[in-house]
């Protein structure tokens, strides 16, 4: 389930126009604040409300209103500065509560969340960043003498400053262990995401984006799984006759169809541990394994006779005909382009004696 969960999350994120990764990391981090934040914000709203204390009231009622503009930010798809605006918030917040009702509460451990989010991820360069965890600490320290010195301008009652000083507690510790896990977290999906692409780059390196046959470039690495087995192959190159009349006198959209349709032929009539490949044009590669030189001439004329008497509906032109002409030959592992080249010379001997045949 979670894996699905993860498939599906890292499919939509390949739908997302990142440009490089530190795009992708921010986007995850900025998102998952944001919700981690907002939910905190309004946890805080409800329980000023019940405590009927006004000033804090307004003041998380403000910081809402700041992730509003931070979430306008990220559907802009402005990543860094929603890092600054989450960042800035917990730092004002923290210094207005802590001023208020001294430090007490550890209400400073949000500048502990800050100044993780600050080290790990990157919203801005190494020195913006430095210079941001030297003020959080120079604030901590003013924060700290104004305490020492200077009694609360709001005091709560004992029993809820007891309550609120265990949420910041769970908060500071929630929040790092989400920044933490955020990070390993990130890692993760980059790597799924990088092989998701790669999938889908590999995908269109080697598929014939028209018939969603492999094409001549992938032979190469098939070949390398096959130098290990110790069995009967066979080559069998098929070539449609007459394409370029096909072309001429309906058009390519037609040829398009025809060679559409020839895939699929061929996909539901040769076994499915048979490998058919585009090898340019109108020529298929096929590969046949456990088989002899004479079981490969018999499939590929049963299936030639077969193409041979089945009529093809197209769009473009209605019903149309097909003969296709075959050349076969054994496969050699120690050296598959001399296999193929002795299968393509049948090929031509069965092009030359009137086509539509199987030649080996």
């Amino acid at each position: 389930m979670l894996n699905k969960l993860r498939v599906n999350f890292i499919a939509n994120l390949l739908k997302q126009p990142f440009q490089q990764e530190n795009e992708l990391c921010l986007y995850l981090i900025s998102y998952a604040f944001l919700i981690f934040c907002v939910v905190i914000h309004i946890f805080f709203l409800i329980c000023y409300l019940v405590q009927g204390t006004k000033f804090f009231v307004f003041l998380n009622c403000g910081s809402l209103l700041v992730y509003i503009v931070a979430f306008l930010f990220f559907k802009k798809k402005k990543y860094k500065p929603v890092g600054f605006i989450i960042s800035i918030e917990l730092i004002l917040y923290a210094s207005v509560w802590a001023y208020m009702c001294d430090i007490s509460s550890y209400i400073i451990g949000y500048f502990l969340l800050v100044i993780v989010m600050l080290t790990l991820f990157p919203y801005g360069t190494m020195k913006v960043r430095r210079n941001m965890v030297l003020i959080i600490l120079g604030e901590i320290t003013l924060l700290g003498i104004r305490s020492a010195h200077t009694a609360p301008s709001i005091v709560f009652s004992e029993p809820f400053t007891h309550f609120i000083t265990m949420v910041n507690i769970y908060v500071m510790l929630i929040g790092t262990i989400i920044e933490i896990s955020i990070n390993t977290l990130v890692q993760f999906i980059v790597s799924g995401i990088k092989d998701g692409r790669l999938v889908e780059l590999t995908s269109q390196i080697y598929t014939d984006p028209l018939t969603g046959l492999y094409n001549r470039r992938y032979t190469e690495i098939y070949f390398n799984t096959l130098k290990t087995q110790d069995q009967h192959i066979c080559v069998a190159l098929l070539d449609i006759d007459d394409f370029k009349q096909i072309n001429d006198t309906y058009g390519h959209p037609c040829g398009d169809e025809i060679l559409v349709f020839l895939s699929k032929f061929l996909q539901s009539n040769l076994r499915k541990t048979d490998r058919i490949f585009r090898w340019g044009g109108e020529e298929f590669l096929i590969i046949m394994e456990n088989v002899t030189i004479t079981d490969a001439q018999s499939v590929m004329d049963k299936l030639r006779s077969r193409l041979a008497e089945t009529e093809i509906q197209t769009k473009q032109k209605g019903t149309l005909g097909l003969t296709v002409t075959v050349g076969v030959a054994p496969f050699d592992l120690t050296n598959p382009d001399a296999s193929i080249e002795a299968s393509d010379k049948h090929l031509y001997i069965g092009k030359r004696n009137g086509k539509n045949q199987v030649v080996i």
